[in-house]
């Protein structure tokens, strides 16, 4: 049971903030009020704090939604699926409930306020990287202040992401336009010649705006088909590309170079195949000529059958981590390899 002194205290709380959230390291409830000041409450358990805290939440949720028992289970299943009726979404950030401001952050209907209330109540959380990333997604974010603070956050905790996937992502989010400074991309990239799942999520955001730190040459190619590589961007591109798969020693990595590089180099004679026997029977079968670029044509039109499918199944069947996928997958990556060569050797 809530020790009475608290009850009231919550309740107080209740009635004069637009957002709460608790601090379970702490045992701490922070309201914000409306002139965005936060009220701190002391918790006073008198026994186990776990406990105490599940019994803070069925109050919040009691007072603030009239549901019995904590947490609505509904919305545990559509926090992720941006499914919550915006009427909810001020509500549910009075909750204290973590799963709560997930599904608030998914939401199609969050305007600057809601955005500002919501990123108040992700921090210090478990959850505040997630919820962060979510923000991120949407486009007006990005043209405010708390966007900007959304990506600075997600910038210095970059180093604490080990997953893969979340990396690439981040990466990917904070290096949309106008959100980090140039000084802080220019660290990412050269972070990235190291940690290549950074430099993925160059290519899938900034391609055709890489840092160009090298001195490539312009091919200056006559056929149609060889127009898209012919200028610097594009040299940049397959270059970080052949840098990524030179290196690959992470299965997302991989996935994501792939479908990345293909949807770049996409033909319309050409559909992504799950072998590279495949993509050059298709070639084959366009019997286009190029006279003395015909290397090059050739070289461009297999990357635009290449996909995550070519990898997917003999990564999963053989579960190959580490160098691994780059002994195993040989067959796949040389030609590849080969081709992005024959494309930026002038």
């Amino acid at each position: 049971m809530l020790e009475p002194e608290d009850i009231l205290k919550l309740n107080v709380l209740i009635a004069t903030s637009v957002a709460i959230r608790i601090d379970t390291y702490k045992l701490t409830v922070v309201g914000l009020n409306a002139q965005f000041k936060e009220q701190i409450i002391a918790l006073k358990p008198s026994g186990d704090s776990e406990v105490y805290i599940k019994e803070v939440k069925k109050l919040l949720v009691t007072q603030v939604l009239g549901a019995m028992g904590g947490y609505p289970s509904y919305l545990k299943r559509w926090s992720r699926m941006g499914q919550v009726e915006s009427s909810n979404l001020t509500s549910l950030l009075k909750l204290g409930e973590v799963e709560a401001v997930v599904a608030v952050s998914n939401s199609t209907n969050l305007d600057n306020d809601l955005l500002k209330l919501t990123w108040w109540c992700a921090t210090n959380t478990d959850n505040q990287a997630e919820i962060g990333r979510f923000l991120l997604t949407k486009p007006f974010v990005l043209n405010t202040q708390t966007g900007r603070e959304i990506a600075q956050y997600l910038l210095e905790f970059l180093p604490f992401v080990n997953d893969i996937e979340q990396l690439i992502d981040t990466t990917s989010l904070v290096l949309q336009e106008g959100l980090i400074e140039q000084k802080d991309k220019d660290r990412l990239w050269k972070q990235g010649q190291r940690k290549t799942a950074f430099l993925v999520g160059f290519v899938e955001r900034m391609r055709g705006n890489l840092p160009n730190e090298f001195n490539l040459k312009i091919p200056n190619y006559e056929h149609s088909d060889l127009q898209i590589i012919n200028n610097q961007q594009s040299q940049l591109f397959l270059t970080t590309l052949g840098h990524i798969l030179k290196k690959i020693n992470q299965e997302y990595v991989l996935y994501r170079a792939l479908e990345v590089l293909g949807q770049y180099m996409s033909h319309q004679d050409i559909s992504t195949q799950n072998t590279i026997e495949k993509i050059t029977n298709q070639i084959s079968d366009l019997s286009l000529t190029a006279n003395n670029e015909q290397d090059k044509l050739d070289a461009r039109l297999l990357l635009a059958g290449v996909s995550e499918k070519l990898v997917v199944s003999t990564i999963s069947a053989h579960n190959l981590t580490g160098s691994a996928i780059r002994k195993k997958l040989a067959h796949v990556l040389e030609p590849i390899q080969q081709a992005l060569k024959t494309l930026t050797t002038p």
